[in-house]
């Protein structure tokens, strides 16, 4: 059964969840309105949003370039999208931040480009297309004359609930393809997630959809259980999407990757196939700080960013990367399609309720993870912790390129402090914490800001491999360490004092040998440099 697609012409009356209905706003050209855009400059901008809006202003650039062209100098569609962003600071800000938007930048825009023209599908749609830079990044690789035949014959199609941004892009498009295309192309103005709104048949879809928690539920909207469980827009986008296209493209926040309340949606994505892309924000970053006050611009801050290429072929489960960490000076050559297939695991994963998450594992350390997971079953930390044992050991609940324990408790904020009534299990959490396996955890399944103490006990033990050797080697190790922790205390007084533990690597690669010993496997010690260092295309640590 065919679905209809719901369109309204740009400036009908919209109805949209929380805003008002929008009206057409009639543009006419005087003499002095057409001096004055012919010498259009950037304080002439910002004095017409300050003085008319955003829309008013929009509606006369929009229409002045279609009709007249394009000012070399500055008014020109390769401005357009900064402009708004300029626009947006002026007046709208908050509203922005607040509903998740932000902007994908080129190089990011070119990958997505190439790997949506390999997917099936004969619409192409570009949902919250915002000002256009996927879609019009996407027509420009292809090529101008296969772009104009998708859009002379109508399968072009553009979804965003801010009108004034897909009037931006339309305009965009038809500067550059042909003021004869206006009516060819399907620009669809409203709430994406109402039922009212479906995506063409035989479609695939790009898309940067809106990072944002969700403050109120769409009268129309679907009832559905990712809806439910996740309470976020982008899961609740990523969800429609799947179900409707052939293939997409999306762009969204890591967390749905092992976050547990996107679990229903990994459960919609065990009936595909593809490949997930996911980025570390240090020290590089996806999604740099914007401009003109829109978004902090601490880069630092920014949005931990997954790459989402699905197919609905096969159901195979998905191949992922790592958690990829590069530096600025990496971006260009790493950002290429042929690059970041490289980082992908072979092995394809399918979650389950005895497995309900991704992990993001090196394909290096692939045969490690395996071993890991064979002789520690279902075997984790929790089992050797108590609830008030005499032996105690504490850990940063942050972390950034190391975990370290620390016998006793450390002055800070952020502390996490695990108690033992053994001695000998005592010994084997504290050179556990102190080697790479655990921070490798924490990368696998999480990476972001925090190391949260419930995936902390999670981390597999092979405790009831240990010989008496081995216990002696960790009572050894153990006492050594904490004998000289002092002397590798590190301060941060940025937020009050802050410490932590930073050894000697010597100790990690130490301890790391003993558990690959026990493991019956011979791995170097540059092996696991791959889940410590700062860079993605050769290891520094």
């Amino acid at each position: 059964m065919k679905r209809d697609c719901y369109q309204k012409t740009l400036f009908d009356d919209i109805e949209t969840v929380g805003q008002p209905r929008k009206k057409e706003i009639a543009v006419t050209f005087s003499d002095a309105i057409i001096s004055k855009f012919q010498n259009y400059k950037l304080d002439d901008y910002i004095k017409d949003v300050e003085v008319n809006g955003l829309e008013y202003t929009w509606s006369y650039i929009c229409e002045y370039v279609l009709t007249y062209g394009e000012n070399t100098d500055f008014l020109n569609v390769k401005n357009f999208g900064e402009m708004y962003e300029i626009g947006l600071a002026i007046q709208d800000k908050i509203q922005k931040k607040n509903n998740g938007q932000y902007y994908t930048p080129e190089d990011v825009a070119l990958v997505m480009s190439q790997w949506f023209d390999s997917l099936d599908g004969e619409n192409v749609c570009d949902v919250a297309c915002g000002t256009g830079k996927l879609i019009l990044t996407y027509l420009d690789f292809i090529g101008r004359n296969r772009a104009m035949e998708l859009l002379e014959a109508g399968k072009v199609f553009l979804y965003d609930i801010d009108f004034v941004a897909l009037n931006i892009c339309k305009t965009a498009i038809l500067l550059k393809y042909g003021k004869d295309l206006q009516d060819k192309i399907h620009d669809i103005a409203g709430d994406f997630l109402s039922a009212r709104t479906a995506l063409p048949e035989n479609c695939k879809v790009i898309s940067n959809p809106p990072y944002a928690a969700i403050q109120q539920v769409g009268r129309d909207w679907t009832d559905t259980k990712v809806l439910n469980d996740s309470r976020e827009l982008y899961s609740c986008f990523m969800e429609k999407i799947i179900e409707q296209s052939n293939a997409s493209v999306i762009i969204t926040p890591y967390s749905f990757i092992s976050g547990s309340k996107f679990y229903s949606l990994r459960t919609i994505l065990n009936q595909h196939t593809g490949e997930i892309y996911s980025f570390d924000n240090v020290p590089g970053n996806i999604f740099c700080g914007r401009k003109h006050g829109i978004f902090n611009t601490n880069t630092s801050n920014s949005v931990r960013a997954a790459i989402t290429v699905v197919r609905k072929d096969n159901s195979d489960g998905f191949r992922l990367t790592p958690l990829i960490r590069f530096k600025s000076t990496e971006r260009k050559e790493l950002l290429q399609c042929k690059m970041l297939e490289s980082f992908l695991s072979p092995k394809r994963q399918k979650i389950s309720q005895s497995s309900p998450s991704y992990y993001k594992c090196f394909k290096e350390l692939q045969p490690l993870y395996d071993r890991i997971q064979e002789k520690a079953g279902n075997h984790t930390l929790s089992e050797l912790v108590s609830k008030n044992g005499e032996y105690t050991l504490s850990t940063a609940s942050t972390c950034r390129y190391f975990t370290s324990a620390f016998s006793g408790l450390m002055n800070r904020n952020g502390l996490t402090v695990l108690h033992f009534d053994d001695e000998r299990k005592f010994d084997f959490a504290y050179c556990l914490i102190n080697s790479s396996f655990a921070y490798w955890h924490w990368r696998l399944y999480d990476g972001g800001i925090t190391y949260p103490v419930s995936l902390l006990l999670k981390i597999p033990i092979i405790y009831d491999s240990l010989t008496e050797d081995d216990h002696a080697f960790f009572k050894e190790t153990t006492a050594e360490m904490s004998s000289k922790a002092h002397e590798f205390i590190i301060k941060k007084n940025n937020v009050g004092v802050q410490e932590n533990i930073k050894y000697p690597r010597q100790y990690r690669d130490r301890i790391n040998q003993r558990f690959f010993k026990i493991l019956n496997l011979k791995v170097d010690n540059s092996t696991m440099d791959l889940v410590h260092s700062n860079m993605a295309l050769k290891v520094s640590v």
